[in-house]
């Protein structure tokens, strides 16, 4: 049986993932965990071993508003047409960020627990 590093926990609200090199939409954020996160994504699929600078945000709320470097590390196709699940490790992260990053993992944390 594999066992993860790290717990995943599912957002709160819609995060999206944002390309931070052009500002486009990449897919929405399934669930996080302090080392990578898991994308749903529409239209374009990154390929295995792509390398993206990304901003996860709530752009309701403003929050979480956490940049990462990360690499996608699988790929498969979703239910619904044109339509994938990508998975992606956290590569590179600024101790400011690796804070909020952490704040928000609590946040859901906490959020699972009461629920």
């Amino acid at each position: 049986m594999h066992e993860r590093a790290y717990d995943r926990f599912s957002p709160t609200s819609t995060v999206q993932i944002i390309d931070r090199l052009d500002g486009t939409a990449l897919g929405v954020l399934i669930n996080v965990s302090k080392g990578g996160f898991m994308m749903l994504s529409e239209g374009n699929c990154p390929e295995a071993g792509e390398i993206r600078q990304v901003q996860l945000i709530d752009h309701e709320t403003g929050d979480p508003d956490i940049s990462v470097g990360a690499t996608c590390l699988w790929h498969d196709e979703a239910n619904a047409r044109h339509s994938y699940w990508s998975g992606f490790q956290i590569i590179d992260i600024s101790p400011e960020e690796q804070e909020k990053l952490d704040r928000y993992i609590s946040s859901l944390e906490e959020a699972a627990r009461n629920n």
